[in-house]
C-alpha cells in the first residue's frame, strides 16, 4: 500500500471512530469475551441464572404475543429474519445482537462476569467434552421420541412463543444435536474465510461454512434461521462466529474497519431457513421458505426497505445502512459496529 493510501486510511478509520464517539459514551474498560471452558464456576452459574432472570421476567417491548423478556430479545431476530441473513449487513447485526442480549443480562439481571463463547473448533470430534451441556448449565440433546423436547438442563422444558412468520403458539426448546457438523469450522474452513481479502466475498464463507457448523450440531430450535435465538446456546454460537470475524477484520487494520458490501436483499428463496431451512414451531425443519413478514415495515424488500436502511435506496450494504434492534438499544450504523474495542462493542476476544 501506497504511503498517500495508508495515511488516507488512517484519516477515514479516525473520522469513523470520531463519529462513534461523538454519539455514544466513551469504552473506558473493554469487557472480555472468552471461551466457556475459561469461566470460572462461579460465572458460569451467573451467566446461567442471568438468562434464566430474562426467561423469567416480564415483557417489556409491548410486542404483541410477548410474555417474557427472553421474547423481547427473540423479536428483532424474529421480525428482520429476511433481512439480516444472506446479506452483508448479516455479521453487523449478530455483532450488536449479541451486546443487546449482553446489556439485558447485566443492567437488568446483574450478570457482572465475563461473556463467553463456544470455542466450536476445540469441540470438532469431542462436543461433549465440556460442562457445557451438563444439568447445572445448557443441558443436553433433544428426546429421541420424536419431538425433540429438551427436558434436562437449566433450560429444560423452556416455553418459547414466536412462530417463524411472528405469530405466536407456545412450544417447547428442541435439541437435535448432529456432532459431525463442527466439522465445518475446521482449520481448512477457516484459513479458506481467512485468505479472502475483502469482506464482500468474505462474509459469505463465515455465513456458510462456520456458521452452519454450529446450528447444525445443536439443531432443533438453533437449526432454524428465524427462531434459532430461542436456545441459549445461540449466544455462545454467534460469538464464536463474531470471533471469527474479528479476526479476520485484525488480518488488516484499520482498512478492515472500513470494508463492508454485500447485498441489502437476499436472493429469494434462500433465507431466513438457514441452516436447516425454515420450522414449523417444533424446531424440526420444513420446507418453509421465507416468512411474511409481519412487522410491515421492517424485513421487506421494497423501497421502504432500503431507504430506511440508511444505503441511499440501493442493494449494496454500506458503513451508513442503519441497525435497529427493536428500541432494547439505540439504533446504529454498521460503522459504528466496525471496530469491537470502540465504543458500542467495548469488548476484545481470549
Amino acid at each position: 500500500m501506497s504511503s498517500f493510501k495508508l495515511v488516507h486510511a488512517l484519516l477515514v478509520a479516525a473520522s469513523v471512530r470520531l463519529a462513534v464517539a461523538q454519539n455514544n459514551s466513551s469504552c473506558t474498560e473493554i469487557r472480555a469475551r472468552v471461551s466457556w471452558t475459561n469461566l470460572t464456576s462461579d460465572e458460569k452459574t451467573a451467566y446461567i441464572n442471568a438468562d434464566l432472570c430474562l426467561i423469567n421476567a416480564p415483557a417489556k417491548l409491548g410486542v404483541e404475543g410477548a410474555v417474557t423478556r427472553w421474547d423481547d430479545i427473540q423479536w428483532p431476530h424474529v421480525v428482520q429474519a429476511a433481512s439480516v441473513h444472506g446479506v452483508g449487513a448479516f455479521l453487523p447485526f449478530h455483532r450488536y445482537y449479541l451486546t443487546a442480549h449482553e446489556h439485558l443480562m447485566r443492567t437488568e439481571c446483574g450478570y457482572t462476569g465475563r461473556m463467553p463463547y463456544w470455542d466450536e473448533f476445540a469441540a470438532i470430534g469431542r462436543m461433549y467434552d465440556t460442562d457445557m451441556f451438563d444439568d447445572q448449565y445448557f443441558g443436553g440433546n433433544g428426546t429421541d421420541d420424536g419431538t425433540y423436547q429438551v427436558i434436562d438442563g437449566q433450560f429444560a422444558n423452556l416455553t418459547l412463543r414466536w412462530l417463524g412468520d411472528g405469530s405466536v403458539k407456545d412450544h417447547y426448546l428442541t435439541r437435535i444435536n448432529d456432532e459431525g457438523a463442527l466439522n465445518q469450522t475446521d482449520q481448512e474452513n477457516i484459513d479458506k474465510c481467512n485468505a479472502i481479502t475483502n469482506y464482500t466475498s468474505a462474509w459469505e464463507c463465515w455465513s456458510g461454512g462456520p456458521h452452519s457448523a454450529g446450528h447444525q450440531a445443536i439443531s432443533g430450535i438453533m437449526g432454524d434461521g428465524t427462531l434459532s435465538p430461542g436456545d441459549p446456546l445461540f449466544y455462545l454460537h454467534h460469538s464464536y462466529l463474531d470471533k471469527l470475524w474479528w479476526e479476520w477484520q485484525k488480518l488488516d487494520l484499520p482498512n478492515r474497519l472500513l470494508d463492508m458490501g454485500g447485498p441489502n436483499i437476499p436472493e429469494a428463496g434462500s433465507q431466513p431457513g438457514g441452516p436447516s431451512g425454515g420450522s414449523n414451531g417444533t424446531g424440526v425443519a420444513s420446507a418453509r421458505g421465507v416468512p411474511e413478514n409481519p412487522s410491515g415495515h421492517l424485513g421487506g424488500t421494497g423501497p421502504e426497505f432500503t431507504d430506511y436502511f440508511g444505503d441511499n435506496g440501493g442493494n449494496v450494504t454500506t458503513l451508513n445502512h442503519t441497525i435497529y434492534m427493536a428500541n432494547i438499544l439505540p439504533n446504529v450504523t454498521i460503522a459504528q459496529l466496525m471496530d469491537l474495542n470502540g465504543p458500542v462493542i467495548c469488548s476484545e476476544y481470549y
